[in-house]
């Protein structure tokens, strides 16, 4: 099933306000879009989902979204 690129942007812009997840600021959704497509495109639209993919792919994400991720907290990290 394709996913339409208006849904996929919907997904990762909720992802920044994911109550499961907080990011620094904006920079942090933005650094790590195009990793979330390519590389946990499979679990958009489900925000923690994919923030657990990211953050269990960090060896796979660019520098860009690695440097995010060290700011980001899940809900049981905080």
């Amino acid at each position: 099933m394709r996913v339409p690129t208006t849904a996929v942007a919907l997904a990762l812009l909720g992802l920044a306000y994911s109550p499961a997840a907080v990011w620094a600021d904006d920079s942090g959704q933005t650094a790590c879009m195009q990793d979330a497509i390519s590389i946990c495109g499979q679990f958009i639209p489900n925000r923690e989902h994919v923030a657990a993919c990211l953050l269990s792919n960090r060896s796979h994400v660019s520098a860009a979204c690695r440097s995010a991720l060290t700011h980001f907290k899940t809900a049981s990290a905080r």
